[in-house]
Order: C-alpha cells, then sequence, then structure tokens
C-alpha cells in the first residue's frame, strides 16, 4: 500500500510541477519557429486570374472588315511574381493571357493568328499580354485594320503598347507605341 501511496505522490508532483511557466513567457510566433513549422505556414499563393477567363468580341466595321476577337486565359503558363513581407513569401502567379485574332475583309479570312510573346517578338517572358482592341477610328480612316495590343509586367509600369496593321491582303505590320 505504501508503494501505491509513494507512486500517487510522486505522479501528482510530476503533474503540477509541468505547469507551463515556460512555454507562458514566449509569443506563439516563437513557439512556432523553434519548431521549424514556420516555414510551411508562411507562404502565400494567388493565382490570377483565380479561374478560367474566356471572352469573345466580333466587330463589324463599315469598311469591310470583320474582327472575331477571343481572349481567354492559359491555366498552363504563368509569370510568378515573389516577394516577402515581414514573415510570409508571397508567391503571385499572374496568368498568361492568349488571344485568337481572325480578320476578314468583303467575307474572306485574311488573318488568323494567336496574338502571345513569340507574335510580338517579346524577349522577356515576363510580360503578360492584358488586352487587345480595335483602333476603329484609325481602322475606318486608313482602310486597313489597326488592332493594339498591350503587354505588361505584373505589378510595374513597364507596358509597351503595340500597333498591329492589317492590309487588306492580311498582311501585317507590328510597331511599337
Amino acid at each position: 500500500m505504501i508503494k501505491y501511496s509513494i507512486l500517487i505522490i510522486t505522479i501528482i508532483i510530476t503533474l503540477f510541477s509541468c505547469d507551463g511557466r515556460y512555454h507562458a513567457k514566449k509569443q506563439p510566433l516563437d513557439r512556432v519557429a523553434a519548431k521549424e513549422l514556420l516555414l510551411s505556414f508562411t507562404e502565400n499563393l494567388k493565382y490570377f486570374p483565380e479561374e478560367y477567363t474566356e471572352f469573345t468580341n466580333d466587330t463589324i466595321l463599315s469598311n469591310g472588315y470583320t474582327v472575331k476577337i477571343k481572349n481567354y486565359s492559359d491555366m498552363e503558363n504563368n509569370v510568378l511574381q515573389t516577394f516577402k513581407t515581414s514573415t510570409t513569401t508571397n508567391k503571385h502567379y499572374f496568368r498568361e493571357v492568349i488571344t485568337e485574332v481572325e480578320v476578314y475583309k468583303n467575307n474572306k479570312q485574311i488573318f488568323k493568328h494567336v496574338l502571345d510573346d513569340a507574335f510580338l517578338s517579346l524577349s522577356n517572358t515576363d510580360y503578360v499580354l492584358n488586352q487587345v482592341y480595335i483602333d476603329e477610328i484609325k481602322s475606318l480612316n486608313t482602310n486597313t485594320l489597326h488592332l493594339v495590343a498591350s503587354a505588361c509586367i505584373p505589378r510595374t509600369v513597364s507596358c509597351p503598347v503595340y500597333n498591329i496593321a492589317i492590309d487588306p491582303e492580311g498582311e501585317y505590320l507590328i510597331t511599337k507605341i
């Protein structure tokens, strides 16, 4: 019986001596860092756009041009931007935008291309094509179709703009504006 009493008293003393005073003085972030768990929780991943996005634009001009522009997000290719804030590593993935353009002159297809970095001859792969639209006034005044394409490096002011002039035979000329 005395052995059981000594065993119970030893267990009670052991339990009461573990009151957590050592851990109470530490900040929660310090405790996580000590166990090296901090590295697994401090990465923030975001995708822009988060889901598949697609839109089309069909335009008929009075000078005989019909233009079909289809933009959609490429779910496989993206541009990574990484930056750090205090204890978090942020990784923002900007999905590439693919633009398919079909141009018809008097109901005859004269131009069909996919506009991307290679088409615009962009040497830096950090650019993301973000918009392609028709310069209607210039197209009507010159009897050639003028598309305006903009490609940007995400989160910067580096956004070159390109003019794509397409003549009635389908020949095109790309100039940086």
